[in-house]
């Protein structure tokens, strides 16, 4: 099974092999998963993804939107600023798939921090394998602005 993972200011997307956008994916134990990860504003790595992949990505103003009601106020300043200035000072992201509940990378299912930059000219491409049940999350491990603490998607892939 193939994944296909986005990173923006502050979040993830999911998209399955057909395009169809994902708030969970479930996988059974043993299953092998390929994850192509990118950065959504790396028009070079955009550039390599499937069409159907493309395609569903959402514009910027619908990922901003996603961010509302997720990402708390901030008490100085509005979201969108901080949103536009992380956009120009913190352009890079991170992929890291850990057990939910947990801030460490010991046990279960992982994947150690990829790098996920706004100049990649192409996705990345890592290998996972669903070696033990359990929900894992989603997190960026590279200080991406104000909404950097809530970049994570918790329980997003789940082993059953």
């Amino acid at each position: 099974m193939t994944l296909y993972i986005g990173s923006y200011h502050w979040g993830f997307i999911l998209l399955d092999e057909s395009g169809d956008m994902q708030e969970k994916i479930v996988f059974d134990l043993g299953s092998s998963i390929k994850i192509v990860a990118f950065n959504t504003n790396a028009r070079g790595a955009l550039e390599d993804l499937p069409a159907n992949i493309r395609d569903a990505i959402p514009s910027h103003e619908a990922l901003e939107k996603r961010n509302e009601g997720r990402i708390p106020e901030p008490s100085k300043g509005d979201l969108h600023e901080l949103l536009e200035n992380a956009n120009q000072q913190y352009p890079n992201h991170s992929l890291a798939v850990m057990p939910a509940g947990r801030n460490h990378m010991r046990g279960g299912m992982m994947l150690h921090p990829i790098p996920l930059p706004a100049d990649a000219t192409s996705p990345t491409t890592a290998r996972l394998s669903a070696s033990q049940r359990g929900e894992y999350t989603l997190s960026c491990t590279t200080y991406c602005g104000y909404g950097h603490p809530y970049m994570n998607l918790v329980g997003a892939l789940v082993v059953k």
